[in-house]
């Protein structure tokens, strides 16, 4: 009866995730490029990009997302 009793796999909240899911498929892979693109795009200077456009990603949540640190992975 309880052969196949493991822990529920909790996934925990990402902000990028959260917010892509919030866009248009458009909008959802500029994100997705800009968040992808170390080069061009520095945590600091995304982050006050996507701000001044409305969207609430803290250079945190961005790190995290880019280094595999968050339930995305």
């Amino acid at each position: 009866m309880l052969e196949d009793l493991e822990p529920p796999v909790r996934v925990f909240p990402c902000r990028v995730r959260t917010i892509a899911s919030e866009l248009s498929e458009a909008d959802k892979d500029i994100l997705t490029k800009a968040i992808n693109d170390h080069a061009s795009w520095p945590v600091k200077t995304l982050e006050s990009e996507l701000r001044s456009r409305g969207l609430s990603i803290s250079e945190k949540a961005i790190s995290n997302h880019r280094k595999g640190r968050c339930s995305c992975a």
